[in-house]
């Protein structure tokens, strides 16, 4: 998905707050804004956004020195699921069709982003999970391909949201198949790193990998530029894929291979992408 004019206005209020959150001195933050927007003039609009996104944020942590601006509010929104997560385990033991909720819950997992400048409630989301728009076009595809798979590539998206990857990822598991989760390796935003899975348990259904371990530094995105030799060669192989969030969506929803996508719709663009409404689940599969 290519970078639009609208995208801009997203970018600059980022780069406001993620200045804000890794210093109190305001002179950085006039720096900062100055040097994205001269960072801006300069763009390839063919990239994505998450491309775009990367060489932002490398600027705001130069700048102001922080390799992590957004670390108190990832370890916060870990704690806030952590505490849920029984409760959430629960609702899909509960249900005739565990793998359904889980995916559901998964998806409402994805609300949980600073990468966006729509902010939702997560509670309201899980307290109405039955009423809540969800485009499950793909769902049935999604059910047989997890009977079928062998082997599953899964995409991670957000700290938070990992612990509600988890309820997913149980219903993955199985003696016969293998399941690798693909996280970045350096801070980007409220992105999940390996730290962040292995406190969220999920090393107990998964092999936990950085999929962008040879990059200079992480995007908010799985971009193919910065994509490891092995995760690709992983992704080739898979009989499923599975990919969390936005960030991912407009990295990858053009590359040539079936690809399922569950994520929160925040964004116009990329509902208009989709051909959705904002605010909607979404379970999709691209091929």
């Amino acid at each position: 998905m290519q970078t639009h004019l609208d995208c801009i206005p997203c970018f600059l209020h980022q780069s406001l707050e993620a200045a804000r959150m890794a210093t109190r001195d305001e002179k950085k933050h006039e720096e900062v804004m100055k040097k994205v927007m001269n960072h801006l003039q300069t763009i390839d609009f063919t990239h994505s956004p998450p491309e775009i996104s990367q060489h932002v944020h490398h600027i705001i942590r130069t700048v102001t020195g922080n390799t992590d601006p957004y670390e108190k509010v990832k370890l916060e929104a870990n704690q806030h699921a952590k505490d849920q997560y029984p409760t959430l385990k629960k609702m899909v033991e509960q249900s005739d069709e565990p793998l359904l909720i889980a995916a559901k819950l998964a998806i409402i997992g994805n609300v949980i982003d600073f990468g966006t400048m729509n902010r939702m409630n997560v509670k309201d989301m899980v307290d109405n999970i039955a009423h809540k728009p969800f485009d499950d076009t793909g769902y049935e595809s999604f059910k047989q391909r997890v009977n079928d798979a062998k082997t599953i590539v899964y995409l991670a998206d957000n700290t938070g949201e990992i612990f509600f990857d988890r309820l997913l990822l149980e219903q993955l598991k199985d003696e016969k198949r293998h399941v690798t989760y693909v996280v970045k390796q350096y801070p980007i935003i409220n992105d999940a790193t390996a730290d962040d899975a292995a406190y969220a348990g999920i090393d107990a259904y998964a092999d936990i990998i950085a999929g962008d371990k040879d990059a200079t530094y992480s995007a908010p995105g799985l971009v193919l530029s910065n994509m490891s030799t092995e995760l690709k060669d992983l992704i080739n192989d898979a009989d499923l894929v599975i990919s969390k969030g936005q960030g991912n969506y407009e990295s990858l929803s053009d590359i040539d291979r079936e690809i399922f996508f569950l994520l929160m719709v925040k964004c116009p663009l990329v509902a208009s992408n989709i051909g959705i409404d904002v605010g909607t689940m979404v379970l999709k599969v691209k091929q």
